[in-house]
């Protein structure tokens, strides 16, 4: 049986090999777009202006309302009815006397029937609360867009991040096994008398010392592996492979004037929304010092019958206007016009304060893009120099000609290189990420 086992559980990794997901950049974040809960939500926000827009619509639309009753009287009602008159005439009043009979004043069943229209004429208030609802819905929207592409922007980062981790746990384990392979190099050399046991010693601390930043790095990998996963909604035991790499980076970034930019940052577009959104709120305090008028249109129904038979019912037609004058609330639309105003001007000054702040995130992302990218040649020219430096000191050692301190330096110095180099690169993806973003296009592939 055990001579089976093997080879079914080299198949069954070679079948999990081929299952595993291959994930581009482009493809992360379409997943992330679909199977974000915070664009889920922003998106409900979203609705809920449309269902806000619509009650308000409604409140200039007519109302009909219709209604029917039905009453059953178990207990009849008399009421003494003149009936005629006595044949004798009253010897004190020269006249004829009546006499009375109890007719019914009430039947068994009674129905009634009614049905009614308003319709509001005039009422400014309405009518700025709809110009307002329209507004909101748009001011959503722009906000949807801004957190679509912060959202975006932030799936982009920790792709490459989660790229920049495992190269780190690439390098770590190529040094660890690298430093292994000495230690087993100069193990058969002392075995044939050819190396002292300090070296085969330096050679095995070298080796172990590695050990540990191999399982850091590999830790660090996995955790950004699993947040990325979750957040595009991958299953967390579904094998990813990002075939996006550090080898490339960008171009370099445009220049763009800043009216351009404001007109296409969302975030900014929203605030120009909600200062629109004060100006409107203000007519809207305003409205309620104006009058109100709506007209009515009515008719009822009404029959009473003890057999069901209801043809002889009363109906009865109204219409009418209505008209209200606001006079005086205790102050409180003074006060409220006071705040609505304030408002506004702190509104006001928010967007010329983002105006300010975008101003210096563009040419702070400018200096790090220029930083990152100068970092980049320099870093690359220090890696090919640590990989000629560590090969000629890999050959030396192997020769005697060279310590094992000295290797490890060379070890050291090289593993070094190749985390700057890549350091350098996802720093500067990092920098034009944030870059597309302050520019209106956080939504946008880097190349």
């Amino acid at each position: 049986m055990k001579k089976y086992l093997i080879p079914l559980m080299m198949i069954t990794l070679s079948i999990l090999q081929l299952s595993a997901l291959d994930l581009s950049l482009e493809e992360y974040m379409k997943l992330v777009e679909e199977n974000s809960k915070d664009l889920y939500l922003a998106n409900i926000d979203q609705e809920l202006a449309d269902v806000q827009d619509k009650l308000v619509r409604s409140q200039t639309k007519p109302m009909i309302a219709a209604g029917a009753t039905y009453d059953r009287n178990f207990n009849e009602i008399t009421i003494p009815y003149a009936a005629g008159a006595i044949p004798t005439i009253n010897a004190d009043t020269g006249m004829y006397d009546l006499y009375y009979a109890d007719v019914p004043y009430n039947s068994k069943n009674d129905v009634s029937l009614s049905i009614g229209v308003q319709q509001l004429l005039f009422d400014m208030k309405v009518f700025k609360a709809l110009e307002a609802s329209r507004q909101y819905r748009a001011m959503t929207e722009t906000i949807y867009e801004a957190s679509r592409q912060g959202v975006l922007t932030a799936a982009k980062q920790l792709y490459y991040q989660t790229v920049l981790l495992d190269e780190v746990y690439k390098v770590k384990a190529a040094t660890q096994q690298n430093a292994h392979d000495t230690y087993l190099e100069i193990q058969k050399k002392y075995d044939n008398e050819l190396a002292s046991e300090l070296d085969v010693l330096q050679a095995e601390v070298n080796w172990k010392i590695n050990i540990p930043e191999e399982t850091k790095a590999e830790r660090n990998r996995d955790i950004a592996l699993s947040n990325l996963k979750f957040l595009a909604g991958i299953n967390t035991e579904e094998e990813v492979i990002l075939t996006d790499t550090l080898s490339t980076t960008p171009s370099a970034v445009k220049d763009i004037q800043m009216g351009e930019i404001l007109s296409s940052r969302p975030d900014y577009q929203a605030m120009r929304g909600e200062l629109t959104l004060r100006e409107i709120n203000i007519s809207a305090t305003r409205a309620e010092f104006y009058p109100s008028l709506s007209a009515s249109l009515g008719y009822g129904w009404t029959a009473s019958s003890d057999s069901f038979e209801f043809d002889d019912g009363t109906g009865l037609l109204q219409a009418g206007l209505s008209l209200t004058v606001p006079i005086y609330y205790g102050g409180s639309r003074f006060a409220k016009m006071e705040q609505v105003r304030l408002e506004k001007e702190r509104s006001q000054v928010s967007l010329i304060k983002k105006q300010d702040e975008i101003q210096t995130q563009i040419n702070n992302l400018q200096l790090l893009l220029d930083e990152s990218s100068s970092r980049i040649i320099s870093a690359e020219t220090t890696l090919e120099t640590a990989v000629k430096a560590y090969n000629i000191m890999e050959i030396s050692s192997l020769n005697g000609l060279a310590t094992q301190l000295d290797l490890k330096d060379a070890r050291l110095n090289l593993s070094g290189a190749q985390l700057n180099y890549y350091s350098a690169i996802y720093d500067y993806l990092d920098s034009y990420f944030q870059w597309q973003q302050a520019i209106g296009e956080g939504d946008k592939l880097p190349y």
